[in-house]
């Protein structure tokens, strides 16, 4: 049955990128009208459905996602076509921040004196999650950031067991399919969101986008 809520692509992207906008104002964003939806399938079969575009109080049009209109949206992705990425396999947690406006930025230091890991271009196909950027890495769950990658393009191979999730907003982690996630993923290009990547075995265990 189709739900018409405020899903967990919704209270993340919009969360992020309007400013100030409170978790109100998101609840109260059923109510615009005139607003293009997106339709995206869960794990459980159920559809959570979404404003794509929607007006900030400053009066800026956020775009939250895309109609896939079955379309693969990194079927023309160069990072794919290359085929030059680095396989990253060794275990471990993994994130970046999602910003394709960043490159200038990725690998140097942010305003604490940290190493800023950003994802300036991704693509995610059926086998390999691929990134371009800086990337920081933690042994242990949560931990703090052990090293950092350069700044390069990395590619993480995922599997029919691969999980796939948004984690954040009113609604908590919400777990979607592989084609639903290729949506967001690119959708969440310039978010600011972050892109956390857990690795076992050599393989991506959980690909999640967290606000």
């Amino acid at each position: 049955m189709k739900k018409r809520i405020i899903g967990v692509l919704l209270s993340m992207c919009i969360g992020v990128m309007a400013m100030g906008c409170s978790l109100d104002d998101l609840k109260a964003l059923k109510d615009i009208e005139d607003v293009n939806e997106l339709e995206i399938e869960t794990v459980d079969g159920s559809d959570v459905t979404g404003p794509t575009d929607v007006q900030t109080e400053d009066g800026e049009s956020v775009s939250v996602a895309q109609e896939s209109n079955g379309e693969d949206p990194f079927a023309d992705s160069e990072l794919v076509k290359s085929g030059s990425a680095t396989p990253v396999t060794e275990d471990g947690f993994y994130n970046a921040t999602l910003l394709s406006s960043g490159q200038n930025r990725a690998g140097n230091p942010n305003e604490d004196g940290d190493v800023s890991c950003i994802a300036y271009e991704t693509a995610l196909t059926n086998s390999e999650l691929l990134m371009k950027g800086v990337y920081g890495y933690a042994s242990v769950e949560d931990g703090e950031m052990e090293s950092n990658s350069n700044d390069d393009s990395y590619s993480f191979k995922i599997d029919a067991n691969t999980k796939f999730t948004m984690v954040g907003g009113v609604n908590g982690a919400e777990e979607v399919p592989l084609d639903s996630f290729k949506q967001i993923l690119s959708s969440c290009a310039d978010s600011e969101l972050i892109l956390k990547i857990t690795v076992e075995g050599g393989v991506a265990k959980s690909v999640s986008i967290w606000s």
